[in-house]
């Protein structure tokens, strides 16, 4: 993160308006029966780009910082990618005034981020679950199968016991 907060205006605009249009802000609810509520949350920062430009994306990366993650996906795409929490924070505070398209899904997922770091409760955990529904109304993601929903339904599902081996 110490290389984008080296970056001149220019660039961040660059960057800013790189990921209103070929990147994406997300947040997942992911189901893990370690966590303490079943389901743990990711927020990532991606930049896309066709593989047949992935040499455009090793200079993104550098730009951005070797920190981030890149690869070549199976789908002829390639990407540049930061994932965490405090991380994805950190690149929201500095880039969110150079965004427009995303302005609004990137205070959103601020808020998502700051919400769970204060969850002491299902309900709480369960209110952060209902705003990452929300930032759906901003993307335009696909396949979202676990959602404030399924995590309420996981949350209110009887618990399976071991049966008594002597009935």
């Amino acid at each position: 993160m110490k290389k984008i907060n080296k970056l001149n205006t220019n660039e961040l605009s660059y960057i800013g308006g790189f990921l209103d249009g070929d990147g994406s802000i997300m947040v997942q609810i992911i189901p893990n029966k370690g966590y303490k509520y079943g389901h743990g949350i990711r927020v990532t920062v991606s930049f896309y780009q066709k593989t047949k430009r992935h040499w455009f994306m090793i200079k993104l990366r550098k730009l951005l910082g070797l920190d981030w993650s890149i690869r070549k996906r199976n789908d002829g795409i390639s990407e540049v990618y930061k994932t965490g929490f405090t991380p994805v924070k950190n690149f929201l505070l500095i880039i969110k005034p150079y965004l427009i398209m995303k302005s609004r899904l990137a205070s959103l997922v601020l808020q998502i981020i700051e919400e769970y770091s204060q969850v002491q409760s299902e309900a709480d955990f369960l209110e952060v679950c209902k705003k990452i529904d929300k930032t759906a109304e901003y993307t335009d993601s696909k396949k979202r199968k676990h959602t404030y929903s399924s995590v309420k339904n996981y949350l209110n599902s009887p618990v399976e016991t071991e049966k008594d081996s002597n009935i």
